[in-house]
């Protein structure tokens, strides 16, 4: 189960510094394009590579967000509960999330297949779509397998 944990913990990690690099990219590739769009020469299909490098960087940080506990928690309500009927609603709350995720992904990946078999492309660069579907998928059977992982952590009563 450390081996389990220690590689979702690692992979969160590997994604999370794909998702810099290409929103590195990403800021570079606009500076470019503004700086020549002034010269009468924008570059052509910059706003393709902004648009699916946005849902890389999108769906590639959310594992990761989740890991360090980087996401807003409302606990108005749970606040004042004792300590067992807190760890119980976390408890419910992520098992709700894994199940959220899962259907996420699972939908992602029919996408990814129908677009595939369709045939769609970009415009400009004729880039495929589902690899990027197939890769938000990825993303967010991680982000349950990270939510399974803070599971284990609450039942354990190891809580971040």
């Amino acid at each position: 189960m450390k081996r389990f944990m220690a590689g979702i913990v690692s992979i969160d990690k590997s994604l999370y510094v794909i998702a810099g690099f290409v929103l590195a990219c990403m800021i570079v590739l606009t500076l470019f394009d503004v700086i020549l769009r002034n010269l009468h020469h924008p570059i052509t299909g910059s706003m393709e590579f902004i648009q699916y490098g946005g849902s890389i960087v999108f769906g590639f940080s959310i594992p990761y967000g989740t890991l360090l506990g980087a996401q807003v928690i409302v606990d108005i309500l749970t606040e004042k509960l004792n300590p067992g009927m807190k760890r119980s609603i976390n408890i419910i709350t992520r098992c709700v999330g894994i199940l959220l995720f899962l259907f996420i992904a699972y939908n992602f990946f029919l996408y990814g297949i129908d677009v595939r078999h369709s045939g769609e492309r970009t415009a400009s660069f004729k880039i495929p779509y589902y690899p990027f579907s197939f890769a938000l998928c990825f993303s967010f059977l991680l982000q349950s397998f990270t939510i399974f992982r803070d599971l284990i952590l609450v039942v354990k009563g190891a809580e971040k």
